[in-house]
């Protein structure tokens, strides 16, 4: 344990050691220096040139020594400047996922939502691709809340978002919506096959215990996007779809085909 402690310490404290060992060296070539002008202060007379190349190599030795210090600098800035880098990294990457992300489900948000749809829909348009959606309601969700306390009641939504999203296919997109209320976008799919996805989560859902003693049902409505659908016409036909299911007795899904007529 000690030596995990330490570890991420051994290159701070080497860096630190030469730096002291450059001031070191420094301060030995400037005592080196002075005892040779003193030398020559008080013998002026007579031969000095040995001392006089002493005086050169303890010059070159001093610039190599400062071009050390420098480097070591360089090298800590850059260092410094990496770790900064890499912490905007990090926090850029929190402050994009918070824009995006529902804080309790960590389900996309409906502000994401929009920027799907709107992309899907636009695929839908022009390249005649499937895209189906999934609107989904916790059966009695009011109830739970007074039954279980709020507190349940938000552990209920988290741990259901990540039990959805973990039985979802890759492409799928999971979004909450609000309450209880989920929506699940289904790119390159077709309506059947969104029943049937719906269907699976129904049953999957309704044989799952959430924290040991709530189970919980799910009414769902299933609609395809058409050519000429808008977000909002699209979302009109899923909110049917899940009205119909809860008019209908509730844990059931009910999908919607045709396109409803603007009022």
């Amino acid at each position: 344990m000690t030596m995990d402690r330490t570890a991420p310490n051994t290159p701070k404290a080497r860096y630190k050691a030469l730096y002291a060992a450059s001031i070191l060296a420094l301060a030995a070539l400037l005592c080196v220096c002075f005892g040779m002008v003193y030398t020559l202060r008080l013998h002026p007379e007579g031969d000095h040139s040995r001392l006089m190349q002493l005086a050169y190599l303890c010059m070159v030795a001093g610039f190599f020594v400062l071009a050390a210090q420098g480097l070591l600098v360089y090298k800590k800035i850059l260092t410094r400047m990496g770790m900064n880098a890499a912490r905007a990294d990090e926090l850029a990457e929190q402050l994009e996922r918070l824009t995006v992300m529902d804080a309790l489900t960590q389900a996309y948000n409906r502000g994401k939502f929009e920027e799907v749809v709107t992309h899907e829909l636009s695929n839908v348009r022009r390249y005649g691709l499937d895209l189906s959606g999934i609107m989904l309601d916790l059966d009695g969700f009011r109830a739970i809340n007074q039954a279980h306390g709020y507190s349940a009641g938000d552990r209920l939504l988290a741990n259901l978002a990540h039990y959805l999203n973990d039985k979802l296919r890759t492409n799928d997109f999971l979004f909450r919506w609000h309450g209880g209320k989920f929506i699940i976008l289904c790119p390159h799919t077709d309506v059947d096959r969104a029943a049937i996805v719906a269907e699976k989560l129904r049953t999957l859902v309704g044989h799952k215990i959430f924290g040991g003693k709530i189970r919980v049902f799910l009414s769902l409505g299933v609609a395809q996007a058409g050519e000429e659908d808008t977000m909002e016409s699209f979302l009109q036909r899923l909110q049917a779809g899940l009205a119909a299911a809860k008019n209908c007795g509730r844990n059931q899904v009910s999908v919607v085909r045709a396109q409803l007529l603007p009022f």
